[in-house]
């Protein structure tokens, strides 16, 4: 008797796989180790050149809780409420994602086109008008039912569960450093750009349909371009987006919880929902035509450059503004949820 044996493809990706995950692991225990060998020092043992001001001190407690009761160290405790923050604000913003995704990618060749009768009766084919938030809602429902607007929902949870852990640990290590704000919130923004390229990439694929599952997307892109295709596709505009936006996104939410009118002693519980969803809806807005050049990148895998060109001849400046009415909501909704869920974890482990 004969035995056959079936090879599946998927152990042989198995070395980069463990790659992927050795780096995962040890990016979160660096920051676990950093945290905890600055969050001990006593205040009155920081050597600085420079006394920090009253409007710096207010500001950073706003990223404090009191956990002095908690069963966790500062480092687990921050490391774990972002990991669950960050998927349960992804969660809930998802369709929103896809439908600003959705909206971008038509920027690439100029895709969506109308047919145009002419006064003489000749049939013409022009380019048709961007997409609103209204038509792509209609078009998805018609196309791919609810189900379309959480393709590569599970990728993106589990994604960002570690990148905002990253971001949140990095930030808080950071100001406990006695780093600046400013410089704090940019560092947070540089480490986790590394690791929103590969999620973004699965992401933008799902998102537009070129894959029925994560897994068919993951084995094909290794496939065709190796692990390179899947960890720097995109990585040039995904810093100019990650590093400024993280700098304004957690410095407003700073800045807002240390003011009198937003902050927990006017807003109460509902201060960090609030202040998240600002800080989120104002952070993306100057980086958006970066992230319009990542998303098409991401989807096309073409160089940064050809996009910036190709969008420009598609629609000009504005085409460089393509699905910022989804974006912004997205955030604000996603934001609002993840400070809110971060916040409450802070104050309970």
């Amino acid at each position: 008797n004969l035995t056959t044996i079936t090879h599946h493809p998927f152990p042989k990706y198995y070395l980069e796989l463990r790659m992927i995950r050795f780096l995962s692991i040890s990016i979160c225990l660096a920051l676990a180790s950093l945290q905890a060998s600055t969050a001990w020092v006593a205040p009155s043992t920081y050597t600085t050149s420079r006394i920090p001001s009253v409007d710096r001190i207010r500001i950073v407690e706003a990223f404090r809780s009191n956990t002095s009761l908690s069963l966790l160290p500062s480092a687990a405790t921050s490391l774990l409420a972002g990991s669950i923050a960050g998927a349960a604000g992804v969660g809930v913003a998802f369709p929103l994602d896809t439908l600003k995704t959705k909206q971008q990618v038509e920027l690439e060749t100029c895709s969506r086109i109308q047919y145009v009768v002419s006064p003489s009766g000749d049939l013409i084919i022009t380019r048709a008008p961007p997409s609103t938030m209204l038509t792509t809602i209609a078009e998805t429902l018609n196309a791919e039912g609810l189900g379309g607007f959480y393709n590569g929902v599970r990728t993106s949870m589990i994604g960002q569960a570690l990148i905002k852990a990253t971001a949140f640990g990095v930030n808080n290590a950071a100001l406990d450093a006695d780093y600046s704000l400013a410089a704090a919130a940019a560092t947070a923004g540089l480490v986790t750009a590394f690791l929103a390229v590969p999620v973004d990439r699965i992401k933008v694929l799902m998102q537009t349909g070129s894959y029925d599952t994560e897994i068919e997307c993951f084995e094909a892109v290794l496939e065709s371009e190796g692990v390179k295709g899947l960890l720097t596709t995109g990585l040039v505009p995904t810093l100019f987006r990650e590093v400024p936006a993280y700098t304004l996104y957690f410095y407003l939410y700073g800045m807002f919880m240390a003011s009198a009118s937003l902050g927990a002693d006017t807003l109460g519980s509902m201060a960090p929902m609030i202040n998240g969803a600002l800080a989120g809806a104002f952070c993306v807005v100057p980086v958006h035509p970066v992230d319009v050049v990542k998303t098409i990148v991401q989807h096309s895998a073409m160089d940064w450059q050809d996009v910036v060109s190709e969008i420009y001849e598609c629609r000009g400046f504005e085409g460089f503004w393509e699905g910022l009415a989804p974006r912004m909501t997205r955030a604000a909704v996603n934001h609002s949820a993840t400070f809110a869920v971060y916040e409450y974890l802070m104050h309970s482990l």
